[in-house]
């Protein structure tokens, strides 16, 4: 019964672990509303890529600069808490707000974001050097 209850335990860990952390309403590519893009890369104006597994990236431009990011999103405060990583350390920390009443992700003194694409794909992903969540993290 013993050895039943820890295989239990690491399944459920395993499962939970595998779950997503960004809901999908979330997921995808959000910019300012003057955003410039060619096709999903964005080069003039501030956006936020955003996966299914918290991985994405804050982008500025132009010249368009990123960095890595990982976030969890809080659905009962509307908050998507936000680490910077950069060589698999983590950086300085940050917070956005999702409104669902308008659709939009709010940062900073209150700049909107508005969902441009509602997926990150596997070219866009790998073009920004999005690697899966580290185990750490």
């Amino acid at each position: 019964m013993r050895i039943a209850s820890i295989t239990c335990f690491f399944l459920v860990a395993s499962v939970a672990h595998a779950a997503d952390v960004i809901p999908q309403y979330l997921v995808g590519v959000w910019a300012t509303s003057d955003a410039v893009f060619r096709g999903e890369a964005l080069f003039e104006g501030q956006g936020l890529y955003l996966d299914t597994d918290g991985v994405g990236a804050v982008i500025g431009g132009p010249p368009p600069i990123g960095v890595r990011i990982e976030a969890t999103y809080n659905p009962d405060t509307k908050v998507i808490a936000f680490q910077m990583t950069e060589y698999g350390k983590v950086g300085r920390k940050g917070t956005y707000t999702y409104d669902p009443a308008r659709k939009l992700v709010i940062i900073g003194d209150g700049v909107a974001l508005h969902r441009r694409f509602d997926h990150v794909s596997p070219s866009i992903r790998q073009s920004l050097g999005l690697e899966p969540k580290s185990r750490g993290a």
